[in-house]
């Protein structure tokens, strides 16, 4: 059964953010707090509006996903010229006057204002001790956590408020400082944390926020907060005090896994439930948004390409993509390969159809699988779920926080290990386990590097990518890697030899009887290409010489133009991810807000 927590968000009125002035209240509820939080079930009401903010197009189509492009793993097509929208943003080129910002920031802090107005209702509640209203409790101060910590990964220092505002109140607010606010928010979900359930307590389990979830959301947090990150005068740097914040990291890591650890079905088995809409407790979803049935985007702008046509799924893909290098860093026996990265598309009559290499579909969304129709008009509101943190993400991140705290022992091995072995077929883990694990841990470097690809093989499509080079202070090094191996892709695929030589040149692949297609050559050039024949046998399809313009013997425009506004081929230059704050915002903050710092 579906969450409610977006159908019932018309239940209660709360206050909400004007798109002109900071936290400012508007329209006051007819019902008093002592009215709205004086039982159980009406103040799960009130909490079910802060959940509704996820169901905006500013979350669903934009910052959950849209805003975290590009990196080395996630991308979004940028056209051959700024356009203004979200296209600067993926390219590291937007300004003051785009828009795209601007309905994020507000959908932001009016998610932000609505759980200040729930916190201060709650905690004045005659009933704010029982176990019930903890609950509540826990669940607001990580959905608040949540919308301060994807603001401060894209704008920064931002203006501050944990209070409910009222009329009067300084709606003018300065910016607070990011180490100050993260700061806040781990010590807030710290206190709140004890008085949590677990996902298998809840009614909806991991559709609600839940005690597993907000352990996670900890170290996540703290290890922000211990992190590097772009300051002002555009220097990447990290707090003298980052050791505390990793060791709480560390701390509420083991206390999941040690306290209730969690079993993990097979990698595909998580994204098909996810897909199919079925949720399962103590597994590797901690917590999943929750999207009714015609709402939310997964499916539509990620996910595996689908045409419309006369077909009931609709049709949607394509927006959000995964780059080829990416798809080539694989393992080719890595069982996450396939789940993640879709070689093939669907026409109009659901036949597969082979994608180009700038075209590769993130394949764990896919509407396809979806329970019941969606119907053949439809595009956006396919109601699956997103995850915003998975069990395998505290692993790992235990693994990494051991590492730079005691270096790569017996427990960042561990974590590691239980990771990857679901990723490979028992038969090889001798060597892609056993074997891998104890070269990496050769020393705390080597196994820091190892943590860095593990989660991208674990998290693509995810869309975390992007928090974690900026906390790791790799984001600039990763995009120059990433833009200079798909430059030498396209060259050594047309000449035929170079470091990459070995990979598709072309790939070929064969047409089945139940519409599918089955590809000779998906990881290695062919040495004897085979006979074509597009009735019975194969057919050549472009795939790495396409990221190669022979007309100007140089990159293809997809290589040129995805990360442009980053100039650096070394990667020694710091790349500039903050975002501006709109220009609308700025002219309503009466001085209070500048873009000043980051070159705006």
């Amino acid at each position: 059964m579906k969450h409610k927590f977006f159908i019932a968000a018309a239940c209660i009125a709360l206050t909400t953010i004007s798109c002109k002035k900071i936290l400012q209240p508007e329209t006051p509820s007819s019902f008093t707090q002592e009215y709205i939080f004086a039982t159980e079930a009406d103040a799960k009401k009130a909490v079910n509006s802060v959940y509704a903010m996820f169901n905006a197009d500013a979350y669903t189509s934009r910052v959950s996903n849209n805003y975290a492009g590009n990196t080395d793993i996630e991308v979004g097509g940028v056209a051959a010229a700024p356009d203004g929208g979200r296209r600067d943003i993926w390219s590291f080129e937007a300004t003051s006057a785009n828009s795209e910002t601007l309905v994020v920031w507000n959908n932001a802090y009016s998610a932000i204002n609505k759980a200040n107005e729930c916190m201060e209702g709650i905690q004045t509640s005659a009933i704010s001790n029982t176990p019930g209203m903890k609950q509540l409790v826990g669940e607001v101060k990580a959905l608040r956590a949540y919308w301060y910590y994807l603001l401060v990964n894209h704008w920064g220092d931002v203006p501050f408020q944990v209070a409910a505002t009222r009329a009067g109140d300084n709606y003018y607010l300065p910016k607070t400082g990011r180490d100050t606010i993260l700061a806040f928010l781990v010590d807030d979900l710290i206190a709140a944390e004890p008085g949590m359930m677990w996902a298998d307590q809840l009614d909806f389990g991991t559709e609600r926020i839940n005690r597993e979830f907000v352990q996670g959301l900890i170290a996540r947090i703290a290890l922000m907060r211990g992190g590097y990150w772009l300051y002002p005068d555009m220097t990447m740097k990290r707090k003298d005090d980052y050791l505390k914040y990793y060791q709480l990291a560390n701390t509420y890591c083991k206390k999941l896994v040690e306290s209730k650890p969690h079993n993990l079905s097979p990698f595909a088995k998580v994204f098909e439930n996810i897909n199919k809409s079925i949720k399962v407790t103590n597994d590797d979803i901690l917590y999943e948004v929750a999207f009714a049935p015609g709402s939310g985007d997964v499916g539509w702008n990620m996910g595996v390409t689908v045409a419309a046509g006369s077909h009931n799924f609709g049709s949607g893909g394509g927006t959000m993509l995964l780059t080829p290098y990416y798809y080539h860093s694989f393992d080719t026996t890595d069982l996450r390969l396939p789940v993640t990265c879709s070689l093939v598309s669907y026409d109009a009559n659901l036949l597969q159809q082979p994608v180009a290499p700038t075209s590769i579909g993130m394949a764990k969304w896919n509407r396809l699988l979806r329970v019941g129709n969606l119907g053949p008009s439809t595009a956006k509101g396919t109601g699956i779920n997103y995850p915003i943190m998975r069990y395998t993400d505290v692993l790992l991140m235990l693994a990494e926080t051991e590492n730079e705290i005691n270096g790569p022992g017996a427990i960042a091995q561990n974590a590691l290990k239980v990771v990857r072995q679901r990723a490979f077929p028992s038969s090889l883990w001798d060597s892609k386990v056993t074997t891998y694990i104890a070269d990496v841990s050769a020393g705390k470097d080597a196994f820091f590097k190892a943590i860095v690809n593990e989660r991208a093989w674990e998290f693509g499509g995810e869309f975390i990518r992007k928090y974690d080079l900026a906390r790791w202070n790799l984001i600039n090094k990763k995009v120059a890697e990433t833009v200079k191996a798909l430059g030498e892709m396209g060259a050594d695929a047309v000449a035929g030899v170079g470091t990459y030589a070995n990979l598709p040149d072309y790939l070929y692949y064969k047409r089945n009887t139940d519409g599918t297609i089955s590809f000779l050559n998906k990881y290695s050039r062919v040495t004897t290409p085979p006979v074509l024949d597009p009735v019975t046998g194969y057919i050549r399809h472009n795939w790495l010489r396409a990221l190669y313009n022979t007309t100007t013997s140089g990159p293809a425009g997809y290589v040129l133009n995805q990360y442009r506004g980053y100039k650096d081929p070394t990667g020694t230059q710091t790349l500039r991810y903050i975002l501006p704050i709109h220009a609308s915002v700025i002219a309503s903050s009466l001085g209070a807000l500048q873009n000043d710092g980051y070159g705006y």
